[in-house]
Formats: structure tokens, C-alpha cells, sequence
């Protein structure tokens, strides 16, 4: 998998401090609009090619994979013209605002014979795999309840004036798009799509969600997602059903250490040796590719194309609008 990398920030850091570590990744180039931004994250892991044109970056023959880590609004877009290009997408969440543009890039990476795949580590982790198989053990699940409330380094701007992309409606931003999703992943991932949501939010002058609750209905049990860029939290996951319960340590997307509770006894379980959990992701990716196993790919595009609807239902059932998207 020879990548490269749409987007200067954060999780493009540490997405390529990952990537490093296992064999058969490599990063050819780096797009960045600036070209001091795109050098120094090049020079930072040792990448030769800096482009500052999108179009020159998806021509060039040696990048098969693109990486799309860019704001929340150009993710479709540029997913789009990088499949157009006959590249293969590892796209970051959120993988579109809309059910419409998430299976309108599924046709068109499906009649391309291209791999396309949203960077959702909670289904990707070993430890998930676990928390699925351990559910019959707790009997018949009752209540679901999980807890994701991060802090932003971007709303101290927020709340003094300034508009950052991830608190912007044009940018598709907000708690839910940004943290809430994990949540709703790792519900669905378990349980499937639930008959009814609704998104509860805290909204912000600008018309943005800084934190919220999206309440799922299922026919046998309630499940309670909160999500917040506004303030902290003890961040984890609970599932209590009627003969025991299982307590995930830290928030969804890092489906931390389990802790399994029935009258049998108390067992734990953590297969993830401390590795973050963008490693697990790009192992998995990677062992995928290796195997040609479009089948697969197209399972966890499904799974995308649902959670895009659901995230659009919750929003609209708040009336948080994006403009110039919806």
C-alpha cells in the first residue's frame, strides 16, 4: 500500500506514526494547500514528494492508496475525484454528511473494483470482537449505555470569537459528527440499525451541536449515546443485560479493556498490548488488501452507508443544518 496523505493534521500524525510500524505500508507523498505545512510533516516522517495540487498528487503512478484526513465537508468530494483517479480510499470519519453521498461513493468504488473505507478504528479492534462475542453471555440485553465527552483544543476558540472547522455547520462539524459517531459505531457494530433515534443537542449560537445525547430504541432495550466537545468525562461503554453485564474502559474508539460480570464470576480481557488503536485499524486494512477480500470491503461499506443515514437522521431530528451540503 503505497499512500498518500490528503490533510496536515493531528490524525494524519498519527495515522503515519502507525503506518511506520508494519510492513507493506509506506507513504509516497503528502498534499497539503501550504507547502511549508505539507513539508513539514513530510520531512517530519521522512516523505519525499509534497504536492500542493490535489489533481497532481492523484496522477502520480506511484500512490495507489489515498488517505483522506482533510475537514469534515471535502471528504466526500475528494473521495470521489481520488476513486475517479483509480486510487484506492482510506477515508477518515465522517465518511460522508449524507446517506445519498455515502452510497453514491460505494457504487462508484464497487463498479471501479476499488477498495474504499471509512477510518472507523471501534470496529476494526480485537477487543470489539471480543465485547461481540461475549453477549449472550449477559442474557438478554436491557440497557445500553456509552460515554464519549472530550474536551476540544478548538473550543476555547470557539468561545472567544473564532469559528474553528470542527465547530463550523459548513464544514460538517460538531460533537456528533466528530465524537458522538463513535457512540452510534460501536452500538450498531453490536446491535444493528435501531428502530427509532433521536438526537438530543446542546447547540451553540452558530447553530452547531457542542455536545449532545442521541437516544436509540431497540424493541427489547434503550440505548443512551453522550458525546460532548464542551467538557470532560470517565469515558466508557456499559451493556447491562439480565444475567450480567459488560463495562468497556474508555471511550468507543479506543474499546479499551472488558470487563465481563455474571453470577459465574468476574473476567477481563484486553488483546490490544497497548498498541493505539490507529495500529489495529491499518493491520486489519492491511491483512484485508492482502487477501483481495472486496467481499469484506463491501460488508463495512454497508455498515458505513447505514451509520451515514443514521448520523443524518439524528441531526435533522435536532435540526442541526450543514449549509451548502444539505
Amino acid at each position: 500500500m503505497r499512500i498518500g496523505t490528503i490533510g496536515t493534521g493531528a490524525i494524519v500524525s498519527s495515522i503515519l506514526t502507525e503506518a511506520a510500524k508494519i510492513e507493506g505500508l509506506h507513504c509516497e507523498a503528502v498534499y497539503s494547500r501550504r507547502e511549508e505545512t505539507g513539508r513539514a510533516l513530510a520531512d517530519r516522517f521522512g516523505v519525499h514528494k509534497v504536492y500542493t495540487v490535489l489533481d497532481d498528487l492523484l496522477a502520480d503512478p506511484a500512490v495507489d492508496w489515498v488517505y483522506i484526513a482533510s475537514p469534515n465537508s471535502l471528504h466526500a468530494e475528494q473521495a470521489r475525484r481520488a476513486l475517479l483517479a483509480g486510487k484506492h480510499v482510506l477515508c477518515e470519519k465522517p465518511f460522508a454528511p449524507t446517506r445519498a453521498q455515502a452510497e453514491a461513493l460505494a457504487a462508484l468504488a464497487q463498479k471501479k473494483g476499488l477498495f474504499l473505507l471509512e477510518g472507523i478504528t471501534t470496529l476494526f479492534l480485537p477487543n470489539f470482537e471480543w465485547l461481540r462475542a461475549q453477549l449472550p453471555a449477559i442474557g438478554p440485553v436491557r440497557q445500553v449505555s456509552c460515554t464519549f465527552c472530550q474536551y476540544s483544543r478548538k473550543y476555547d476558540a470557539l468561545l472567544a470569537g473564532e469559528t474553528p472547522n470542527v465547530f463550523h455547520p459548513a464544514f460538517a462539524g460538531g460533537a456528533l459528527m466528530d465524537i458522538n459517531l463513535y457512540n452510534l459505531y460501536l452500538v450498531y457494530g453490536l446491535f444493528g440499525a435501531p428502530a427509532q433515534l433521536t438526537y438530543h443537542a446542546r447547540r451553540h449560537p452558530n447553530g452547531i451541536d457542542t455536545g449532545g445525547i442521541l437516544v436509540l430504541e431497540y424493541p427489547d432495550f434503550l440505548c443512551q449515546c453522550t458525546g460532548a466537545k464542551d467538557c470532560q468525562a470517565e469515558n466508557g461503554v456499559q451493556i447491562i443485560g439480565e444475567r450480567g453485564t459488560l463495562q468497556v474502559e474508555g471511550p468507543a474508539s479506543i474499546c479499551g479493556r472488558i470487563r465481563l460480570t455474571t453470577a459465574a464470576g468476574e473476567q477481563s480481557y484486553d488483546a490490544q498490548d497497548g498498541q493505539p488503536p490507529w495500529f489495529h485499524e491499518l493491520c486489519a486494512i492491511r491483512d484485508l488488501v492482502r487477501a483481495e477480500d472486496h467481499a469484506a470491503c463491501r460488508r463495512r461499506l454497508q455498515a458505513t452507508v447505514e451509520v451515514a443515514g443514521l448520523l443524518e437522521q439524528a441531526r435533522r431530528s435536532a435540526g442541526i443544518v450543514f449549509p451548502g451540503i444539505d
